[in-house]
């Protein structure tokens, strides 16, 4: 066993059963999900969540049940340069945000658009964006990100950067009325920050009302709730140190996808009592 998890499984032995706030659910199957690195529910198939692995791994996008069990994968025809995390509309849309970005490397990202495949039929060919925003950065300046959520009223995609600096974790708009070509990236529209997420952000998900998001990290999931055209923090959950990577709604849930580990949920009586 690694010291990592050595430390983790005795801070988890530590707490009382009813005050560790994540609760597992179930495995990946480590040959399949080595690195999973986002996770979004499916708004047309019950009981579906769509998972991915980080970057040096196939591309390909899993449907999951709740305890980690894989329904089928999907090969998608574009390359996993760095594959950070997913959402979804209402339309029945996923975007895979190909957005992240380790030490500023990259002067060019994308978020890609994809028809979301039916979990219960054998996939016919790879799967293929219907739309793709690229962007990059103005002067010069790159940031890394491995959170994304869809704003509908917008119809931008929004990536939450991951800062380690110590200050706020920032929100940016990515264009998709229309989406920006490889040839003219866009620039990515800055809305603000989020109040308190001073830890490096792994992964972030609006609710189906587009009222409440969560963003998480490897120390603390965060529930902000809309305020005009800023986020007001609702409600914290601290736990001990986990390779958390991503994080969805399931109603009032929130779960939560790690690397080499698998799903946890924070229950909603559990980030309540965190409200603010």
């Amino acid at each position: 066993m690694n010291p990592a998890r050595a430390v983790l499984l005795m801070s988890l032995a530590l707490l009382p059963g009813d005050d560790r706030p994540l609760e597992p659910l179930g495995r990946f199957d480590a040959k399949l999900l080595p690195e999973c690195s986002g996770i979004v529910r499916s708004r047309r198939h019950p009981g579906i969540y769509w998972v991915h692995n980080d970057s040096g791994n196939a591309p390909l996008l899993f449907a999951v049940r709740r305890d980690g069990s894989v329904v089928s994968s999907f090969r998608v025809a574009v390359p996993n340069v760095d594959w950070e995390d997913i959402a979804a509309d209402g339309d029945g849309h996923l975007y895979l945000g190909d957005i992240g970005n380790n030490g500023g490397r990259l002067p060019v990202r994308v978020v890609y658009r994809l028809d979301e495949p039916d979990p219960g039929k054998a996939p016919e060919a790879p799967l293929r964006p219907t739309a793709a925003s690229f962007y990059t950065f103005p002067q010069g300046g790159r940031f890394d990100a491995e959170g994304i959520f869809l704003d509908a009223p917008s119809g931008s995609a929004v990536v939450v950067s991951k800062r380690f600096d110590g200050k706020e974790a920032e929100l940016y708009a990515i264009p998709f009325r229309p989406a920006a070509p490889l040839l003219r990236p866009a620039s990515p529209g800055r809305l603000g920050t989020l109040p308190g997420f001073v830890e490096p952000a792994t992964g972030a998900d609006l609710d189906a009302d587009q009222a409440r998001l969560a963003v998480c990290s490897e120390t603390v999931t965060r529930v902000y709730r809309r305020s005009g055209e800023a986020w007001a923090l609702l409600a914290e959950v601290p736990y001990p140190p986990a390779p958390i990577e991503g994080v969805t709604w399931d109603g009032d849930d929130l779960l939560l996808v790690s690397e080499g580990r698998g799903i946890d949920r924070i229950a909603a009586s559990t980030w309540r009592r965190g409200i603010h």
